[in-house]
C-alpha cells in the first residue's frame, strides 16, 4: 500500500510539475502567467494577496476588463515582470498614440480617480483569468522585513537540523563500528570478518545486496537500510542457531541481524523483509 502511495504521490507531483511549467505556454503569454494582488486598489473584486493567473490579451482589449501590465517597459516581458511594479487594475478607456499603439487608461475598482498615467499595450503583460483568494499572502509577507528574516531563520533551523542529523548518524555508525572493533581485538570475530563489517556499515547506502554473496554483509546492509540505526539499539551476545557458536546479536525493536564467527548463515526474524 505504502509503495503503491507513493507511486501516486509521484504521478501527481509530475503532473503538477509539468503544469507549472507549462503554465506560459497553456496562457500563451510571453512571461509566467502569475501575479499577486499588493494593497486594496481593486476591492472587492480582488483582495490583498490573491493570486492572478492572466492570459495573453487577443487584440483589443474592451472596457471593464480587468488587466495586468508594468507601468514601464525595457522592451522585455519577462524581464520586465520580474524588475518593474506589477499593476493589476481595470480598462476605462482606450486611446491611440501618435505611432498608433493603443494605449489604456486603467484604475482601480477602490480608488477614486483613474490611474495618472496610460499604459501602451505593449506594456500589458495580460489579462485576467482566474483569481484565487490568500495563495499570495506568504509570498507577500516575504517580501517585508519580517518575513526575510523568518525565512533566514527557517533556512538555519533546517541547515543546523540537517547538520544534526548528520552528526547523529556518523556517531551511530563510529558507536556501532567501534562495537565490531571491540569483539575483533578480543579475537571474537577474524580482522577479515570485521574488515567486511566496516566497509557495509560506512558504505551501506551506495552497496547493491544483489550483488553480495556474504549472508551476514547483506543482513547487516539491510538492516542498516531500514534506518534501524536512528532507533534505539543494543549488542547482546547469543548463540548461533546454526552452529551453536557464541555470536554478537545487534537488536533494535523487533529487527536484528547476527554475527557468527563461524558461519555467515543470515538469521532474520519471521517478520522481516530483506
Amino acid at each position: 500500500m505504502a509503495s503503491r502511495n507513493q507511486r501516486i504521490l509521484m504521478v501527481v507531483s509530475f503532473a503538477l510539475l509539468v503544469t507549472l511549467v507549462a503554465l506560459p505556454l497553456i496562457a500563451g503569454t510571453s512571461t509566467y502567467p502569475l501575479a499577486i494582488v499588493q494593497g486594496n486598489s481593486m476591492y472587492p473584486k480582488l483582495q490583498n494577496g490573491e493570486l492572478v493567473f492572466f492570459t495573453a490579451q487577443r487584440g483589443p482589449i474592451a472596457n471593464s476588463t480587468i488587466i495586468v501590465f508594468v507601468q514601464s517597459a525595457s522592451g522585455v516581458p519577462a524581464l520586465d515582470s520580474f524588475l518593474k511594479p506589477v499593476v493589476i487594475h481595470r480598462v476605462v478607456g482606450t486611446g491611440l498614440e501618435p505611432s498608433g499603439v493603443t494605449y489604456y487608461q486603467t484604475k482601480g475598482d477602490n480608488n477614486i480617480s483613474p490611474d495618472p498615467f496610460v499604459t501602451d499595450s505593449t506594456n500589458v503583460l495580460g489579462v485576467s483569468a482566474v483569481e484565487i483568494p490568500y495563495v499570495g499572502l506568504p509570498i507577500l509577507f516575504l517580501q517585508t522585513p519580517y518575513g526575510l528574516v523568518a525565512a533566514v531563520a527557517l533556512v538555519c533551523i533546517f541547515f543546523l537540523s540537517s547538520v544534526d542529523t548528520k552528526l547523529e548518524d556518523e556517531n551511530e555508525r563510529k558507536r556501532l563500528i567501534a562495537v565490531f572493533a571491540r569483539y575483533s581485538l578480543n579475537g571474537k570475530i577474524s580482522p577479515s570478518q570485521f574488515e567486511r563489517l566496516r566497509l557495509s556499515v560506512e558504505f551501506f547506502n551506495e552497496i547493491p545486496v544483489d550483488q553480495l554473496n556474504d549472508p551476514t554483509t547483506i543482513s547487516v546492509i539491510d538492516w542498516l537500510k531500514e534506518g534501524n540505526l536512528r532507533e534505539p539499539w543494543k549488542e547482546e551476545q547469543t548463540r548461533c542457531p546454526t552452529c551453536g557458536t557464541e555470536s554478537l546479536k545487534i537488536e533494535s525493536g523487533s529487527r536484528f541481524f547476527l554475527i557468527c564467527p563461524i558461519c555467515s548463515d543470515r538469521h532474520t526474524l519471521p517478520n522481516r523483509t530483506a
